[in-house]
């Protein structure tokens, strides 16, 4: 017969040896560091969006495209999307939600005016780096958007 003491004894040499193999595999992706490259990357993207959108904001562009003498532009979404395929450079991503911000009752209400995209956000959570940016741009018709910008870069 097989001494159980023996048999105890292996075991526990497998669970210690375990629990040290955890301990280290722990210890070892807590301190890791993280990717400069891709931290810079992100922090220089995510500028990049708050500069685009004030850019198109000093020049009025929403008011261009988002309006014509009527009121709100009936496709509107189609002039805005090929105006960001021009300016933005080839292998971003893009996708831009405008929210007219309106007074309700004891506080304020956004309603999505319309969205232009060029990826699924499938796409957006495949790529490598990604940002976004929020601007508040007060048209000269006294409306009030909310403009939502999001970016990420194609590998």
């Amino acid at each position: 017969m097989i001494d159980s003491r023996g048999q105890m004894r292996v075991m526990e040499a497998l669970l210690a040896s375990g629990i040290i193999a955890v301990a280290m595999w722990s210890m070892i992706n807590l301190t890791r560091s993280p990717d400069p490259y891709s931290a810079k990357a992100r922090n220089e993207l995510e500028k990049y969006c708050y500069d685009f959108l004030m850019s198109l904001a000093d020049k009025e562009v929403f008011d261009e495209v988002v309006f014509n003498s009527t009121g709100v532009r009936p496709e509107w979404e189609g002039l805005m999307k090929n105006m960001l395929n021009a300016f933005l450079p080839a292998n971003t991503l893009y996708n831009m939600t405008i929210y007219n911000m309106s007074r309700k009752d004891d506080g304020v209400e956004e309603e999505p005016l319309g969205s232009v995209f060029n990826a699924s956000p499938e796409d957006f959570r495949l790529a490598k780096e990604a940002a976004g940016a929020d601007v508040t741009y007060t048209t000269r018709r006294r409306w009030v958007f909310k403009i939502h910008l999001e970016l990420a870069r194609r590998w």
